[in-house]
């Protein structure tokens, strides 16, 4: 049967509208695609490139060491990272593939860092090498602050009668804080002039052995020592080797209890009312910073 050529000539302009249509199309895909990777190209350029770099999976504060429990590999764009980023993986130049690397240990954070930060050299440093004669240490006789926590760092300091305020040990962290007992991590050079200021402290009855805190400890240097033994110091421990345990019960007394410990002649500049001045005035402030200093952890405890 011989088609109506009425109906050939519909469906030629079907199967040709047909044809006009899906070449249109495919134009509009390939132009599309163009456009897509055009503006992706555009907009990595405007970016940078992609680069594995260090994370903070948690908050750290100014001083504390960043362990690599701490932190994460992310994969960012170059413009996103700080300038000195820690890179997490590096690009093999033979295989083209991503290589870990793993994070630096032995460095602490110059400031108080949140988490979600990308790590940089300029925030963090790299911490002291500990010695062969370095020791963990507790003291219970110290005036502490009153907000003082596990992690802090602190200068001991002594006062003496005279006024004088001397850097006994500069910059060290507290490992452990339980109540009123402070444990430190410290060099036999360091334990020495503890000892030292500890019977000094002892046998000059308005003396303070205290605490202080640094601000940013990531940022500040260590405060220079002052402190230097004097020889009646010096003689006494070597004359009797059980001096430094009677000075440290005496002067944990003196703290917890109000007891009084022994004047050394020293204090004998003093008139008698002059010294009872200065003694009750010290034992006022301690008594007040023992009470703060409860008062802080019973807050602590209540949450």
């Amino acid at each position: 049967m011989v088609a109506n050529p009425m109906q050939k000539r519909a469906r030629n302009a079907f199967l040709l509208g047909m044809m006009i249509t899906f070449i249109v199309c495919a134009l509009i895909g390939v132009l599309a695609y163009f456009l897509i990777s055009n503006k992706d190209k555009a907009k990595q350029q405007e970016e940078g490139t992609l680069t594995y770099a260090y994370k903070l999976k948690v908050a750290v504060r100014s001083g504390e060491e960043i362990t690599s429990d701490k932190v994460e590999s992310v994969l960012v764009t170059e413009k996103a990272v700080p300038a000195g980023a820690f890179a997490s993986k590096v690009k093999n130049k033979d295989t083209n593939k991503w290589v870990d690397r793993a994070f630096p240990l032995g460095y602490k954070s110059k400031l108080d860092l949140n988490a979600g930060t990308i790590l940089s050299d300029s925030m963090i440093y790299e911490g002291e090498d500990i010695s062969n004669d370095t020791r963990y240490v507790e003291y219970n006789m110290l005036v502490l602050p009153t907000t003082i926590l596990e992690g802090d760092y602190i200068d001991i300091r002594l006062t003496l009668p005279n006024g004088q305020d001397l850097v006994v040990i500069s910059k060290k962290q507290v490992k452990s804080l339980l109540g009123n007992t402070v444990g430190l991590e410290l060099t036999e050079g360091d334990i020495l002039m503890m000892e030292s200021a500890i019977v000094e402290a002892y046998i000059m009855k308005s003396s303070k052995l205290y605490a202080i805190q640094y601000v940013e400890p990531g940022r500040q240097e260590a405060a220079v020592k002052t402190y230097s033994p004097t020889t009646a110091v010096q003689e006494l421990i070597k004359a009797n080797s059980n001096i430094t345990s009677e000075a440290r019960n005496v002067l944990q007394a003196r703290f917890i209890k109000g007891l009084r410990s022994y004047i050394d002649a020293d204090k004998n500049a003093y008139s008698a009312s002059a010294q009872n001045n200065l003694e009750e005035g010290l034992q006022e402030e301690i008594e007040n910073a023992r009470a703060a200093r409860e008062a802080y952890l019973s807050g602590l405890t209540s949450y």
